[in-house]
């Protein structure tokens, strides 16, 4: 970084404009263009630095470069140390050190004025009459994928001074922005060197099922600033980014993320000093994992269950959510789906209406355009093994926990534990796991604050919402049935049936034009 940018105005730390010399002492005059817009003169000294630099914090929830192995924070080749501070001999002064071993950083520091000390004498000095300071530039921050957001989400430039002293970032690619993003900084300690603590609370954002290209508008407000910038997705749908916010505790006022104008995320935080926030979101869709088949294919399932109402299709706020009576403008239970106009919602009760080949729910273009591409229903075979035969966590001490009969917000139904699952900590364990009789379905019942938790944590839940036969509804609360892909014969099809008593995820005596929940699920790419 060059030197003609180390010394811009900067009021709380009374910098100077300084300048490079190429031999330790000078009294020559010499002209450095600024930005190509000012001719600055400057005069000073070079004093050559290496200093002890160590980081402070032993929390994994408050450090992204914390090492969970070695319980170390540790630098790595290409990080930087800008040094800067004011003494009253020296008058303000500046550099950028470079790391050559674990803790110990080297190179030069230029002051305004004349000075014939050593650097610990310097800062030492500067401990009295003035100040030392030193922020962490680390390896890669020059990334052009790193923006600093100054008031009112303005991009500042790149350069070491800049770094050092914006704090406020946006980085629209996670991997190479988190740890930059901490904005490590410290004073001088007489005899130790400086001592760095992060200055930045980070929002780490992953962002899935979404189609290849999709682009995301973020917009964050906050008390100090606001950010609106944009991310696209990758190849395989996801957008990753991350945003550092200075200053202590203080509250997130508004984040809003949309994808097309639909809203994605949205919500307020009290935000604690200096810890990292991983925020996951699958649009439309559930953080839990779950493979479908022995070729490891894994999906995401939807929020909630399928609805159309008032002409727009959609998911459940809830996944505890469904209608319990018919309306001719609320559908949540549809006939074995073979028109791509209707998607099964017919009052009709006769077989012949329902003839011809599947079309999914989640090929419809209305669907899409509200909740985005990739949606599918699973087939038979998948939701068998789903249920039979993946491997998961142990839940509740049942090795390979798969599912749970369960009564959440009053509502009863099945919870689905994801591959790998943990338990959330002060929210009972599930009794009856992988029992298909009434063992949870009368000892599981989780409040809505326990589900939120075990929501978080990736499970899913079917509620037993019933079924519908022409324009009645039948047994909502006490009986779930799930629509496959999958075809039986040629008036039935395959689905997942369940009550207090029994669960069968192949059941296959039910006619199409019964109408049957349906839950969509889309591929993890």
């Amino acid at each position: 970084m060059k030197t003609k940018n180390m010394f811009k105005a900067l009021a709380m730390a009374m910098l100077m404009p300084a300048m490079l010399l190429t031999t330790a002492c000078s009294n020559d005059d010499f002209a450095v263009n600024n930005d190509n817009t000012e001719i600055v003169n400057q005069k000073g000294f070079t004093i050559p630095v290496t200093i002890n630099v160590t980081r402070q914090g032993d929390d994994a929830t408050m450090r992204a470069t914390f090492d969970n192995d070695t319980k170390k924070l540790s630098f790595s080749t290409g990080d930087k140390l800008f040094v800067k501070g004011y003494e009253s001999v020296a008058g303000s002064f500046a550099g950028t050190l470079t790391w050559v071993s674990e803790g110990t950083f080297t190179g030069t520091i230029t002051t305004e004025k004349e000075y014939t000390g050593t650097y610990e004498q310097l800062f030492t000095a500067a401990k009295s009459t003035g100040h030392a300071t030193a922020t962490l530039l680390p390896n890669g921050y020059e990334s052009v994928n790193f923006l600093y957001i100054q008031d009112q989400g303005t991009v500042a430039k790149y350069d070491d001074e800049v770094f050092a002293n914006y704090k406020n970032a946006f980085a629209l690619t996670k991997a190479a922005g988190v740890e930059q993003l901490s904005w490590e900084w410290g004073d001088y300690s007489i005899g130790t060197g400086f001592a760095l603590s992060s200055g930045n609370t980070i929002l780490n954002f992953t962002i899935t099922g979404l189609a290849a290209s999709t682009n995301v508008n973020v917009s964050l407000e906050l008390e100090k600033y606001s950010v609106n910038k944009s991310v696209t997705t990758n190849a395989s749908g996801t957008a990753s980014f991350a945003i550092g916010v200075y200053g202590g505790a203080y509250n997130l006022n508004e984040l809003a993320l949309t994808v097309g104008g639909n809203s994605i995320a949205r919500g307020s935080k009290e935000l604690a000093a200096g810890h990292i926030y991983n925020i996951s979101r699958s649009v439309g869709g559930l953080s839990g994992k779950f493979t479908i088949n022995s070729s490891g294919d894994k999906v995401f399932f939807s929020k909630g269950n399928l609805r159309y109402a008032s002409g727009t299709w959609s998911f459940f706020d809830n996944q505890y959510d469904y209608y319990t009576s018919y309306s001719a403008d609320a559908w949540d239970k549809f006939g074995w789906s073979t028109s791509a106009n209707t998607y099964g919602m017919y009052t009709s009760t006769i077989p012949s209406d329902y003839s011809g080949d599947f079309v999914d729910w989640g090929s419809n273009s209305d669907l899409q355009t509200a909740l985005g591409t990739g949606w599918f229903t699973l087939s038979s075979a998948e939701w068998t093994y789903l249920f039979n035969t993946r491997s998961a966590s142990t839940v509740g001490g049942t090795e390979n926990g798969r599912y749970a009969k369960a009564k959440v917000n009053d509502v009863q139904g099945i919870i689905l534990f994801p591959d790998t699952y943990t338990h959330p900590g002060g929210v009972t364990a599930p009794v009856g796991v992988n029992a298909t009789g009434d063992t949870g379905w009368n000892g599981n019942n989780y409040s809505s604050a326990d589900w939120t938790k075990m929501e978080s944590a990736g499970c899913v839940f079917l509620p037993a919402a019933g079924y519908r036969n022409g324009s009645s509804v039948y047994e909502a609360g006490t009986v779930g049935i799930y629509r496959s892909a999958t075809l039986n014969g040629s008036d039935c099809a395959y689905n997942v049936d369940f009550n207090s008593g029994d669960l069968n995820p192949t059941a296959n005596g039910y006619a199409r034009g019964l109408g049957f929940s349906v839950r969509l699920v889309r591929k993890v790419e």
